[in-house]
């Protein structure tokens, strides 16, 4: 079995070879102090047992011998580093062992007196205690100190001298004991006690031996003061118990011995323990407080005198130096506890620390080297730290490196450079590089790297996103209007202007509401992808948020190219997007600003945004050039956005009619309801002035509810047999409830269904979603009926007109104004004619101005007409009463 302490301590089991059981461990480690406590308890009884037979006396005596040739057997087999506090606590065990002798022989022969002969040799045997137990108890560390050193030193001339004022001094000089008897019961139990004190700081260091000496010194003193009471009270006889009371305190003592077998040796840093203080504070004081009871008595001898003080100066004197060690240690384990603290982080910091010399050779490499870059530190060592920067870094950093070894010892840089991984990756650092050459216990220029690759890359990202669209990866507001003001500033007079190209995309919203938002967003990813194709390599693409975007030429080639990236965009919207099975195809509206010398960015975009809106009035799906006679109008459309919204709870607004004419006949057999708007300063507001922005703001909804009911009680008035065609939007066609709204209106007024038209242009029909498609199947069920107002200004396609339930077909009045002006003849009209007939859909004919039209119209078999020759908008009243009959003919 192998045991180990730590060295500075006294033999211990603390480590226990694995091979043995915890059984045979408890009993080599507590078989010594457990035995000798039975011999104790066994001489005691014996002892009592014999009644003062003269040769029961080596019983004590022996008990005592024994504790010391227990310590002597205990160095034969545990061999401890350092052998001499064992053998003065064997000493001062013999010495008790022979004090004890002389005490048996005296009470045989009745000549025993108290204080005596018998104190005189037992108080000797406390120095050789005292410096037995402090040696035992410091390291071998301290050891090599003559300062730590002299701690048993110090406590062995405390003793001697109180030794000596108290029994020896006064036996040399014949004058006998000059204390009272009564103190010497307490004399003894009071050392013992302190070396109970200095044995007890060693249990914190889980050493068992020395809470079997704590505890034997503590029983060695009950015993001397059971014993010091006997004898003060002349009751101290042969075979009384009271004279074996010692024999267990000084058994355990010497048991403590044999409690280890053999011994490893660890050494370890010396501990600064409040004991310590403790006892060299007690040590001063008790010469010092023997000298000044002598001085303040008179009892002092002329050997005490002379021993005691020169005991008081030498115990002061290595006192305070020890003390003085004491503090220089604390400071030192500070300072080493910081040392090791910082050797600890550095050794488990992510960081990598490098020490190279004055020339850049590595003499150190710490671990984080391996965990940052792959590379094994010791491989390192001799290497040049330039080495570790990827070679587009090389130069710089070695410049860096040669300058802060140029600028001298206290020098710190800090530099950003790119590390070659084992793997072949380059990592992202910062290295600070701090020459401490010389005047520090590094001597070295201290290289700490940190990986911010990670950091770099958030940084990167975060940058990116704070000056980029997130869904579509073009620039954002910010940037654009960034580049846009640096352009603005660097523009020259005599080159190309700096252009902006405002997109928005037409009727958006219906991708979100009947195809999700998701497909939205995909939907705007494949436009922002068409932007960056129609845009050259110098130019700025932008999402400026929702569906608006933004281009900004900076390439040259002026109005001519701006006109081109344009139109090359708008066909490039015609180009089918695939979401989730189907296809999609939306369109934009594009407006072309261009910045004239002194123009800021926000007057160039709002220039470009207004040319914009117009191109949406204009029918969507077209680019305009802006015009400053355009901001006029934009102008009075914010007033009219602004107002729209009250102009219903204000009540004005109000429906005509304009009359479906039968060409055949000239019969009125219906009529469209149109709404208007009768501004209390403007008068009269065109329909194509503010149904476009109530289409785009929302308001057209509430404002298209209001038409329906008002339309459809008018028509409750009229004979029955007339049509009424009311228009409808994109927007109200995709409202969820908009079927269920038309039925109960129509319920409400007790209307048939069937003679109500619903008009809705070809982009609405074009692109209708699912919700769209929903209602109109569904009123279209009930008897409503549809028609494609403005036919052939649009997409719609005969694909189109066959999939849904279309009834009518509006031809726009741009191909009704064909006829007279083309002297091809009306193709368009004559296409769209033969189209409705193929499908057998009824006709309608708009815009018809004059005789050559409706004479060309009747030939070609269109079935109804509007317009200025046959009739002007009427007023209800008025409709009703002119056209409430049957019989009445508006046109021969």
């Amino acid at each position: 079995m192998v045991l180990t302490y730590t060295r500075g301590q006294a033999p211990a089991a603390l480590n226990i070879d694995a091979s043995d059981a915890d059984g045979q461990t408890m009993r080599r480690t507590w078989i010594a102090p457990v035995l000798a406590a039975v011999v104790a308890v066994a001489c005691t009884v014996a002892y009592v047992l014999l009644d003062g037979v003269a040769w029961a006396e080596w019983l004590r005596v022996g008990v005592v011998a024994g504790a010391a040739a227990a310590v002597l057997a205990g160095i034969a087999v545990a061999r401890p580093a350092r052998p001499v506090p064992w053998w003065m606590c064997s000493l001062g065990l013999a010495t008790l062992a022979g004090a004890t002798w002389v005490q048996g022989e005296q009470m045989l022969d009745g000549t025993l007196v108290f204080p005596g002969d018998v104190e005189a040799i037992a108080v000797l045997a406390y120095p050789a205690l005292f410096a037995g137990i402090a040696g035992m108890t410091s390291s071998r560390r301290q050891s090599r100190d003559i300062l730590n050193g002299s701690e048993p030193i110090i406590y062995s001339i405390a003793v001697t001298a109180l030794v000596w004022v108290a029994v020896s001094g006064p036996h040399f000089d014949g004058e006998g004991f000059p204390l009272d008897a009564a103190a010497w019961v307490w004399a003894f139990p009071l050392l013992d006690g302190l070396l109970a004190t200095i044995a007890f700081r060693r249990l914190g260091d889980r050493d068992q031996r020395f809470g079997i000496l704590t505890l034997g010194f503590l029983l060695l003193g009950a015993g001397h003061a059971i014993s010091g009471w006997a004898a003060y009270d002349d009751a101290l006889t042969p075979g009384v118990w009271q004279a074996a009371a010692i024999l267990p305190g000084a058994a355990l003592v010497g048991a403590s011995a044999l409690m280890a077998t053999r011994i490893s040796v660890v050494d370890q840093a010396p501990k600064v323990h409040w004991t310590q203080i403790f006892g060299l504070l007690f040590a001063a004081l008790v010469p010092l407080g023997a000298l000044l009871l002598m001085l303040a008595t008179g009892l002092s001898s002329r050997s005490s005198s002379v021993v005691v003080s020169v005991s008081t100066v030498l115990v002061i004197v290595l006192a305070l130096a020890r003390m003085w060690k004491l503090v220089d240690q604390v400071r030192s384990l500070s300072e080493q506890r910081g040392r090791d603290r910082l050797a600890a982080m550095v050794e488990h910091s992510t960081d990598a620390v490098v020490l190279a010399d004055s020339t850049g050779r590595i003499n150190y490499a710490s671990p984080g080297l391996r965990a940052m870059l792959g590379h094994e530190p010791d491989r390192w060592v001799g290497r040049p730290v330039t080495d570790l920067v990827v070679p587009a870094d090389f130069e710089s950093f070695r410049h860096e490196l040669q300058r802060v070894v140029e600028q001298g010892s206290g020098t710190t840089i800090e530099v950003d450079a790119s590390l070659a991984h084992v793997d072949g990756q380059q990592r992202k650092a910062t290295i600070v590089v701090a020459n401490l050459v010389g005047g520090s216990p590094v001597d070295g220029v201290v290289v700490t790297i940190r990986d911010v690759t990670e950091q770099r890359n958030l940084e990167r990202q975060l940058s990116h996103r704070a000056f980029h669209d997130e869904l579509t990866g073009l620039a954002n507001r910010a940037l654009f209007l960034d580049r846009m003001d640096h352009a603005l500033r660097i523009a020259r007079s005599d080159a190309d202007p700096v252009i902006v190209l405002f997109v928005d995309l037409d009727d958006f919203k219906a991708v979100n509401d009947d195809l999700g938002h998701a497909a939205g967003d995909h939907v705007l990813t494949s436009i922002a992808d068409k932007i960056r194709r129609a845009a050259g390599s110098g130019d700025t693409g932008a999402r400026l948020g929702g569906d608006e975007f933004a281009l900004l030429l900076e390439d040259r080639g002026g109005i001519e190219r701006a006109i081109d990236v344009a139109e090359r965009l708008l066909d490039s919207m015609h180009e089918p997007i695939s979401v989730g099975g189907s296809e999609v195809v939306v369109l934009a509206s594009v407006g072309v600003a261009v910045a004239t010398s002194g123009m800021s960015t926000t007057s160039v975009l709002r220039d470009a945004d207004i040319a914009m809106y117009e191109a949406k009035r204009a029918g969507k799906g077209q680019i305009r050039l802006f015009d400053p006679a355009m901001r006029m109008v934009a102008t009075t459309h914010l007033e009219y956005r602004s107002e729209l919204a009250r102009a219903l709870e204000r009540d004005q607004m109000r429906i005509v009619f304009m009359p479906f004419v039968e060409l055949a006949s000239g019969q009125v057999v219906g009529a469209e309801a149109l709404v208007r708007w009768q501004h209390p300063e403007h008068g009269d507001v065109p329909a194509s002035d503010f149904l476009p922005i109530a289409d785009r703001s929302g308001l057209i909804v509430p404002i298209g509810y209001w038409a329906i009911d008002q339309a459809l009680g008018q028509a409750a008035k009229w004979r029955a047999g007339l049509t009424l065609g009311v228009n409808v939007s994109s927007v109200q066609l995709r409202q969820p409830d908009f079927a269920d709204r038309v039925i109960a209106i129509a319920d409400g007024h007790h209307v048939d269904p069937t003679g109500i038209v619903f008009e809705m242009n070809e982009s609405a029909l074009v692109d209708e979603g699912d919700r769209a498609a929903s209602s109109i199947d569904r009123l279209h069920a009930v008897g409503f009926r549809f028609a494609v107002d403005d036919f052939g200004t649009g997409q719609c396609s005969l694909a189109t007109l066959q999939r849904r339930p279309i009834d009518l077909l509006k031809i726009d009045r741009s191909a009704v104004a064909e006829f007279g002006a083309d002297p091809h003849g009306p193709s368009l009209a004559r296409t769209i004619l033969q189209t409705a007939t193929s499908l057998e859909l009824l006709t309608v004919a708009e815009g018809i101005e004059n005789a050559t039209q409706l004479r060309e119209l009747r030939k070609l078999g269109c079935q109804l007409g509007q317009g200025y020759l046959l009739s002007q908008p009427m007023e209800a009243g008025e409709i009703e009463r002119r056209f409430g009959h049957p019989d009445v003919a508006v046109v021969p």
